[in-house]
């Protein structure tokens, strides 16, 4: 079983997933709103402060989970650490590293950027046949 969402309902599918093994196996997060934290002072020092990724990064690696993250350029334009990456792009990326750093591989985390996509269902629609794809893979 799978759960998938958008935005801030990204951030619920992945948690409600990663604290739910026993009932879900893959989480689709599109556009996640990873940047979710307890201190929102909009300075690069809030990285340390975000929820979802100290959740990961205090857990073990749970075993049969897989993760598909989608992010585009457009979803916004705030760039925190002034690095060049959008901050919706660089959350994503760091939840990744975060997942890696436990074990998993790179057939277990799923990652697809959208050059010029937005933060809305327009944008979700187009990358939507990839997250079927990934999800139901047909087996031969």
């Amino acid at each position: 079983m799978f759960l998938l969402s958008f935005s801030m309902g990204g951030l619920s599918a992945l948690d409600i997933t990663w604290n739910n093994p026993q009932l879900f196996r893959k989480a689709g997060i599109f556009s996640g709103s990873l940047w979710w934290r307890t201190n929102n002072t909009g300075t690069a020092e809030d990285d340390n402060s975000r929820i979802m990724h100290s959740i990961i990064r205090a857990g073990e690696k749970r075993e049969g989970l897989q993760f598909w993250f989608q992010a585009s350029t457009k979803d916004e334009n705030r760039d925190r650490n002034k690095n060049g990456i959008i901050d919706s792009i660089d959350d994503t990326l760091d939840l990744i590293k975060e997942l890696k750093e436990l074990g998993y591989s790179d057939d277990e985390v799923l990652y697809e950027e959208i050059k010029d996509g937005q933060h809305n269902f327009h944008t979700w629609s187009k990358i939507f046949p990839s997250f079927l794809k990934w999800a139901f893979p047909v087996k031969n």
